[in-house]
């Protein structure tokens, strides 16, 4: 197939062929009469017929749905184009369907007509098509030289006349009656906005499944909802993947600091670059000494153009050296500095004054010169690029001045949701900017970016509701955030759909969430819902040091409401490992660490993002800056890598648009399901063997399309209150759309865990399911999953540990368990544990304190659930089986539904403040609970007195182990007393 034919090909729908294609050019009909195609003469000029505008490209397309149906034929007129460039439906001049009254006649072309053409082409040719049957539809000739090429198009078209009037094989009536041209001829459907605003991260963070219509087995949905929205998904994933031409990273630093009311009064280098003064001692002037205009000494001017080299910051690395020289920056001096730095300031005026009139700037400006004073000498590489403010809340962005060019269509934003819900001393402010990344010149042309598309950036921040308690409310305020900070992004016309003229001029709006990347700092003012006199013990005690951040923001207000989706969901946020940032204290009413004695610490001020996958963040660092202390809060900054995706904005469109006209009437393909849509199951039976505990067991099902047109299929639960798949399956891809032939697979990888396990070591051994693979606008599949379970003594209660007869795989049913008065004392696999690591001359000083080799804690395991002797001998020098022993107790211990002590004590275990009241509250603990808190606080005594460090050991013990004992998984009792009822039982 020639390299035109292909182009005309990528155009078609998978069901139309091209049997034959000719180049040629318009030309006067025979009689001289004009049509709309013909050329016309001006005074004595005649109109060449070789001119590029009068060239056109004749292609005769046949169609047909299967062996059933008849096949049919039409001539296509297309505009001509370079066989390198790509047709879409625009470049379709006219259509003559070929049936009835169509005709095509051959003649040689008269030197009347087109004197100067038959003087240089002797043996040019005149094709004249004809279509009587359809009204409004001109003759149309063109001429060529190329005369073989003319007789296969007669050739053809007289093989598919013949067709179109032959009788039918049958009485029954045609399938098809030239439906298949609508695509071709009807007015052209737009082309869904893929690119041009960006996604609503909301909805591109939601797997697809999950955005289509309710099905079920037998009840199909919104099929014509969902194909479009399956098609529009495959559309953009497949252009973004296929277009890409590698990647930029663009480097961010982001900084949020509430200055409570404060003009600058210090060195902010430290925040604003990373480095620049440790110890806080650095003062800048007081600002009424100075002019924000005329800064002296102290900084250069921030509006001057010049370059200069910049020294590298100090931060707090959440990744490697190594992977940080990796990154390919969008700048070749991006090592000296950030790219972009965006400051949050939250309290900037605290006036009444600045409530009602909030129009003034010079706080702005103060707070900007203090910024270019901390850049130092690299500030001459850097301007200012936008700016927001609401009453206190101010949003600055500066650019390196090298990038100022790539930054373009800034849109600003600000919501009040303070006083009355509307004033703006809480709220918002948001930034939004169009960032095109700057292309280099390649030796290969067909791979060079001509006009980059732009990666969509926004930065949001907000000062949110105080107070403790008051958490609803700033959950609250971020909903009224999110709904009310809009972007104009100009106007358009709408269109009166009767008239067809156009209507009245409408903004163009979005919201902070249609981008690609969504940055959100500020003083978020959530709080920890831990008592106070806790939060400052586990901050300050030596004992707490290593899980002190890890134990306190299991407690903090924000990633609780992460976890309950009712703030902040589809954000992500750095591993936090600085102290708190509010509330400090200046006078003498702080703590020893400078915390207010009247505020509970807490990480109030923060820095989150989230973004598509086509542009990945990656965070470099995220810290606290406690040199910094002329206000109540400590600012906070991170920075991050942004992978802006490069690619060609017109040739993606353009891909974009071959592939929405090839999926064209994709939801019509259920006119004829036998013929037009047909999926096959490769392996409709699956079988995954023996599933164990914690063990992954994969396999893939192939499923092609073999039918002739593009098909869609997602998977469907058997009714409304099923699942799809059961919770121990995962099942990838759960919808996807197959071309013709097209081949995919679907994994399904089964992985047993602790919630799961619990129900199966009750139910039954054997495991089946069947997933229901519905095609879209089709039939459904079935995929028949079986797999038989391995019981193990992980995942169980307690009080059934203690009523098998033996090994938990000697069990064959559940009415061999022991009578409840017959129950033994403890589980024999905890027992066996503990006295295998009892023995004498053992080597314990790792065990709990080092990493357990897994392939040892599965041998172990696996003799706990088969009643197996543990083939390792007690040996003084070997450390590595003891260290396996202690991870396997640990992990049997949290493997247990319910936490060893029951957690209707834990109120009971906060308050007690001596050994013995600990004791005697082992009276009210079920009897197989105590038996087993005897022997395991016995046995952890036993290790930490044994230790050269008693103390330091008995504290990491603790902080291993109160989790696991005393399980909270609600986080509704204090973590403090729950580990100090612990350390009553082990410590000396």
């Amino acid at each position: 197939m020639s390299a035109l034919e292909s182009s005309i090909r990528a155009l078609l729908r998978p069901s139309d062929q091209v049997k034959v294609v000719l180049e040629a050019s318009v030309a006067p009909p025979l009689n001289s009469s004009e049509t709309p195609e013909s050329p016309r003469s001006s005074g004595s000029q005649i109109i060449e017929p070789d001119e590029s505008r009068n060239k056109r490209i004749l292609a005769v397309v046949s169609h047909s749905d299967g062996p059933n149906t008849q096949e049919e034929g039409s001539v296509f007129i297309l505009k001509s184009k370079p066989a390198s460039r790509p047709f879409d439906q625009s470049d379709i001049l006219r259509v003559f369907p070929i049936f009835g009254g169509f005709s095509i006649t051959m003649a040689q072309v008269r030197r009347e007509t087109w004197p100067l053409a038959a003087q240089s082409t002797p043996g040019l040719l005149a094709l004249t098509i004809k279509q009587g049957d359809i009204e409004g539809l001109d003759p149309l000739t063109l001429c060529t030289p190329n005369i073989q090429t003319l007789r296969e198009v007669l050739a053809e078209c007289k093989r598919l006349k013949e067709l179109a009037d032959a009788p039918p094989a049958s009485a029954a009536p045609p399938l098809t009656t030239f439906s298949w041209l609508a695509p071709y001829t009807s007015k052209r459907v737009p082309l869904p906005p893929l690119f041009s605003t960006p996604q609503d991260l909301r909805i591109a963070h939601k797997p697809l499944h999950t955005r289509l219509s309710a099905a079920f087995a037998g009840e199909a949905g919104d099929d014509f909802v969902d194909i479009v929205r399956i098609r529009d998904d495959w559309i953009r994933t497949r252009v973004r993947e296929t277009g890409s031409k590698g990647k930029r990273n663009l480097r961010i630093r982001i900084g949020t600091f509430n200055v409570n009311g404060n003009l600058p009064s210090q060195d902010l280098s430290s925040w604003i670059g990373g480095g620049g003064a440790k110890g806080g001692d650095i003062l800048i002037p007081p600002l009424k000494e100075i002019s924000p205009f005329s800064v002296g000494e102290v900084a250069k001017n921030p509006f001057d153009d010049s370059s200069v080299s910049e020294p590298k910051s100090e931060t707090t690395t959440l990744v490697s050296e190594t992977e940080k020289e990796d990154i390919k920056h969008i700048d070749s001096d991006a090592d000296a500095g950030p790219d972009l730095l965006v400051l949050g300031f939250q309290e900037l005026d605290l006036s009444t004054e600045a409530l009602i009139y909030s129009t003034s700037t010079l706080k702005e400006e103060a707070w900007c010169t203090a910024i270019f004073a901390a850049l130092g000498e690299r500030a001459e590489g850097y301007e200012k690029l936008a700016s927001k403010q609401l009453v206190g809340m101010l949003i600055v962005v500066i650019v390196r001045k090298t990038l100022r060019g790539q930054f373009s269509d800034i849109k600003s934003s600000a919501a009040g949701t303070g006083i009355m819900g509307l004033m703006g001393n809480k709220g918002g402010t948001a930034v939004r900017m169009k960032f095109t990344p700057p292309v280099t010149a390649t030796d290969d042309d067909d791979d060079e970016v001509k006009s980059p598309a732009p990666t969509v950036f926004t930065f949001v921040n907000a000062h949110l509701a105080a107070f403790d308690e008051m958490w609803e409310k700033r959950n609250s305020d971020y909903h009224e955030i999110v709904k009310r900070l809009q972007f104009n992004l100009g106007v358009a016309a709408t269109t009166a759909v009767v008239t067809g003229q156009e209507g009245a001029m409408v903004p163009v709006m979005c919201n902070i969430f249609e981008t690609d990347v969504l940055f959100w700092m500020g003083d978020l003012n959530y709080r920890i819902d831990v008592p106070d006199a806790d939060v400052r013990t586990i901050l300050s005690s030596d004992e707490w040091a290593e899980s002190r951040y890890e134990t306190l923001l299991q407690y903090d207000q924000l990633n609780s409401a992460v976890r309950a989706r009712k703030a902040f969901d589809i954000f992500s946020e750095g591993p936090i490992k600085h102290l708190p940032t509010y509330r400090f204290n200046a006078g003498l009413l702080k703590d020893e660490l400078g915390y207010d004695l009247k505020r509970r610490p807490a990480w109030t001020d923060r820095v989150l993002y989230t973004s598509s996958t086509f542009a990945p963040v990656q965070q470099l660092s995220y810290t606290g800056h406690p040199q910094i202390t002329q206000s109540d809060h400590r600012p906070v900054a991170a920075e991050f890598d942004v992978q802006v995706d490069l690619y060609d904005l017109p040739a993606a469109e353009s891909a974009a648009d071959r592939l929405f006209r090839q999926l064209n009437g994709l939801e019509d393909a259920h006119e004829d399901t036998n013929a037009r849509v047909n999926l096959k199951i490769m392996d409709p039976a699956v079988d995954l063997g023996k599933l164990s505990y914690r063990k992954t067991v994969t396999k893939r099902v192939g499923v092609r399309n073999i039918g002739k047109v593009p098909c869609a299929y997602r998977l469907v639960p058997i009714d409304p209150e099923s699942s799809i798949h059961p919770d121990w399956l995962k099942v990838e891809p759960m919808t996807a759309l197959l071309l013709p032939d097209e081949l995919v697979y679907i994994t399904l990888t089964a992985y047993v865990d602790n919630d799961s396990a619990s129900r199966l070591n009750i139910d039954h051994k054997e495991l089946e399911c069947t997933l229901i693979l519905h095609t879209v606008m089709g039939k459904d599949h079935f995929i028949a999953v079986t797999a038989e379970y391995v019981p193990t003594c992980f995942a169980n209660k307690l009080s059934r540990l203690t009523l098998l007869p033996g090994p938990v795989r000697s069990l064959k049913s559940s009415s061999e368990l022991l009578a409840e008065d017959r129950a033994i004392n403890a589980p024999r696999e905890i027992m066996r544990l503990v006295n295998w690591m009892m023995a004498p001359n053992l080597n314990l000083d790792k065990v709990f304190l080092s990493p357990a080799d897994e392939s040892l804690v599965d041998s172990i395991r696996e003799c706990l659930d088969t009643g197996a002797d543990f083939p390792f001998p007690a040996t003084p020098n070997d450390d590595k089986v003891p260290i396996a022993f202690g991870e396997t107790l640990l992990r049997l211990l949290d493997s247990l539904p319910e936490p060893l002590v029951p957690v209707d004590l834990y109120p009971r275990c906060s308050e007690i403040t001596s050994r013995d009241e600990a004791f005697e509250l082992l009276d009210v603990f079920p009897p197989a609970a105590v038996n087993v808190w005897i022997s395991v606080t016995a046995f952890l005594h036993f290790i930490c007195q044994s230790s050269p460090d008693s103390d330091n050991k008995t504290n990491k013990i603790a902080a291993l182990f109160a989790p696991v004992l005393l399980r909270d998984s609600a986080n509704l009792y204090s973590p403090v007393g729950r580990r100090n009822f612990l350390l009553y039982f082990i410590q000396s």
